[in-house]
């Protein structure tokens, strides 16, 4: 008899006036080539040399041209990619396995009894249904675009591998050996964590995290308390609690140790 448990769930330039009206004598040669040239016209034209310091333009009189020589290159915020890429390997395994059946791919499902190596991280990309995969890539994806904001790339998937893998590690520990576990949510419940504790910081904390952390915060805190209820109240039927409290709570130390090693590093 096999027990399956599943998880659910560019910078601008800017030329300000300091004297309306002010102009500088233009040389005969250039008032002869460009009669309509001003002191202003002069000094804005990002062809000719920089103005003196002394001088400036009325905004009213000339509109500064922009010039990769004079603009210098702007830092572009970095779009999420690696909570997609997680979306994307999620979906395809699903497709291979569900919708082509290929064979082999059920070897990536973690079984409790003679698991290999690699079944620990690979199960957190195999799911048993539709509705399955639909839940956990929906909380994937809200909070996986929450950690890689704050964490960077490589920070989210070090965090989904570290909080799938830890809950994975629980289930062998405490689930019985005719279990088969797969599913995303312990490392989505370990994103739960790491998505509000990673905003929680004195130095940095403004209006908009205070909104953010308590938006999400109240969400994360409910989910847990919800399963941590169900799961002292016996549990339900193919549902892996130990995974998603145990994700939850590698994603609590995994911020806490990564604060710590920061601090001792700064010192």
């Amino acid at each position: 008899k096999i027990r399956m448990t599943f998880s659910s769930g560019a910078r601008l330039l800017l030329l300000s006036s300091v004297a309306a009206g002010f102009h500088v004598p233009v040389p005969r040669s250039l008032a002869r080539s460009r009669p309509e040239l001003t002191a202003c016209s002069r000094l804005c034209d990002p062809r000719l040399s920089s103005p003196p310091a002394s001088h400036a333009c009325h905004l009213r009189a000339c509109t500064p041209v922009a010039s990769a020589a004079i603009v210098p290159e702007t830092k572009r915020q970095q779009q999420p990619t690696a909570v997609y890429a997680l979306l994307m390997a999620n979906f395809a395994l699903f497709g291979a396995d569900k919708v082509l059946g290929l064979a082999g791919l059920q070897q990536l499902y973690l079984w409790h009894a003679g698991w290999r190596w690699w079944q620990p991280l690979s199960s957190t990309f195999c799911h048993a249904s539709r509705a399955h995969l639909s839940g956990n890539a929906f909380l994937l994806l809200l909070f996986g675009r929450s950690v890689e904001d704050e964490l960077g790339w490589a920070g989210l998937v070090f965090s989904y591998a570290f909080c799938g893998v830890a809950a994975n590690f629980a289930s062998l520990v405490l689930l019985p050996s005719s279990t088969v576990s797969l599913g995303a949510s312990g490392a989505v419940f370990g994103l739960f964590a790491v998505s509000v504790l990673a905003r929680l910081s004195w130095r940095d904390l403004g209006w908009r995290k205070l909104v953010e952390v308590a938006v999400l915060g109240q969400f994360a805190f409910g989910q847990v308390l919800k399963e941590a209820q169900v799961a002292a109240g016996g549990g339900i039927a193919g549902i892996n609690h130990v995974a998603h409290l145990s994700g939850a709570g590698a994603g609590v130390l995994l911020v806490v140790a990564m604060r710590r090693l920061l601090a001792q590093m700064e010192e």
